[in-house]
């Protein structure tokens, strides 16, 4: 897991349905999930950071908030993940 990012693992995860109920995910699920593997303190901002339409610099968009702490995956970063694998 070292060398893929926290957006990668999490999209793998949500595609192949280990992660998230669909392609909703929450804060929650994400620090059960992924907390012996990354700090507290990322897994926090990590999904508000890679909002859409979100300020903070560094981070690829492809959540949509759509509620206090829980984010819907954008469908098409989903059909851009799966192609990378070659699913579809």
């Amino acid at each position: 897991m070292a060398d893929e990012s926290l957006r990668t693992v999490v999209l793998d995860a949500v595609i192949d349905g280990t992660f998230g109920k669909g392609i909703v995910v929450s804060v929650a699920e994400l620090k059960a999930k992924f907390g012996a593997d990354y700090s507290e303190n990322y897994l926090n901002t990590f999904l508000a950071n890679s909002e859409m339409g979100a300020l903070t610099a560094g981070y690829r968009r492809f959540t949509i908030r759509v509620d206090e702490g829980v984010y819907q995956i954008h469908p098409v970063e989903l059909l851009y993940r799966m192609r990378d694998r070659e699913l579809v």
